[in-house]
């Protein structure tokens, strides 16, 4: 084999080796490049996710807050309704009230509590309302203006009996509204 030929050979071999070394050192630049990029889209991604995740937290916190607001709202409007209803009822019931506390069937219910009251209990007080009091003047009742519609109260031994409209009044309100 000539000089020649052995050069030839030897630069064949060597263009050879030379293409297989870059053709490798391609492969890696694509392998690490692909790597980078791989690693760039997860980072990227994780970011992103996380970004959302703190939006969608915020968002939901912005909901909350609103949905709080306009619950306080609804509250205080139903509050104000509750409030202008009581008054209503109260109003018609102590008109009712003031009918039957002119009529001779309540002076009657009166008059037989009173006696009952006082026959149970002979050491007792019984507070009525001045119009009361005017035409039941008995031994062991006294005129009060904090009995305004009717009824009466017990008083004995430091006990108060509250038998009065104004109270079941309120009670039956309460009662009737929900309150506790």
């Amino acid at each position: 084999m000539s000089i020649e030929q052995k050069l030839e050979m030897f630069a064949r071999a060597a263009e050879s080796e030379a293409q297989k070394q870059r053709e490798d050192m391609q492969e890696l630049m694509d392998r690490r490049v692909k790597d980078a990029l791989e690693g760039a889209k997860q980072d990227a991604l994780v970011h992103a996710e996380k970004k959302l995740e703190l939006e969608v937290y915020r968002i939901k916190l912005a909901q909350k807050r609103e949905l709080a607001g306009c619950r306080n709202i609804a509250r205080k409007k139903v509050m104000l309704r509750r409030a202008e209803l009581i008054e209503r009822l109260k109003k018609m019931v102590r008109g009712d009230l003031a009918e039957y506390v002119s009529c001779d069937g309540y002076r009657d219910w009166l008059s037989e509590s009173i006696h009952r009251e006082l026959r149970e209990n002979p050491e007792a007080t019984v507070v009525l309302r001045p119009a009361d009091y005017e035409y039941l003047e008995l031994m062991g009742t006294t005129a009060s203006n904090k009995v305004q519609i009717g009824g009466y109260r017990l008083v004995c031994s430091g006990f108060v009996v509250d038998c009065t409209f104004e109270t079941r009044l309120d009670e039956l309100i309460e009662g009737f509204c929900g309150f506790e």
